[in-house]
């Protein structure tokens, strides 16, 4: 299965034409995208999925067809299944665009139903995965870790972090880990 993942920051193309070209399967989106980044999203007629992130203050994944995985499982066709969690750990935020965020103690609490699936998507990873423990803003999830751990999923899809190139951690165990900022296509393997 192809995928167009995209989080973060805006592609310098049309993310519809995009996905056209490359024939992918399904597109993913990992959240803090602005809904004029991907409004051409809205057009395709393929499977979409996504969570919001840490700056999502618009429901986009609503206005543009894409289905919300937070705390959800999604089986599509082509073999494989999704889940996902929103946003990142709460930290003191000035003003400007908030979207959800949780503690440590409440995304334990949530956490604990979140499905089993082969492909976890989200916008901050779990603890220790491409996070930055000295960094309030971009620490990870412990209980999103202990998940991984538990469930051991095919493939973990993240954004959020600014991890520093050459370091990047590729694998949790069994479970392939790619951190996205922009736009990647990804061939998801069942």
């Amino acid at each position: 299965m192809r995928a167009l993942v995209l989080a973060d920051r805006p592609v310098p193309f049309d993310p519809a034409k995009l996905a056209l070209q490359r024939e992918v399967d399904v597109v993913i989106t990992l959240g803090d995208l602005q809904p004029s980044w991907i409004e051409p999203l809205e057009r395709l007629q393929l499977p979409k999925v996504g969570v919001y992130g840490n700056h999502d203050d618009q429901p986009y994944l609503d206005w543009f067809g894409i289905d919300n995985l937070h705390l959800q499982r999604l089986d599509l066709d082509q073999g494989l299944s999704f889940c996902g969690f929103e946003g990142c750990v709460s930290y003191p935020r000035g003003s400007g665009r908030m979207g959800p965020s949780y503690t440590q103690k409440e995304a334990r609490r949530l956490i604990r139903k979140l499905p089993p699936a082969d492909v976890l998507v989200c916008h901050c990873p779990p603890e220790g995965v491409n996070d930055d423990p000295t960094d309030p803003a971009h620490i990870g999830f412990t209980a999103l870790r202990e998940w991984v751990d538990e469930h051991h999923p095919r493939w973990l899809l993240h954004g959020h972090v600014h991890p520093m190139p050459g370091s990047l951690l590729q694998r949790v165990g069994d479970t392939r880990v790619v951190y996205v900022n922009g736009a990647r296509v990804l061939d998801l393997t069942p």
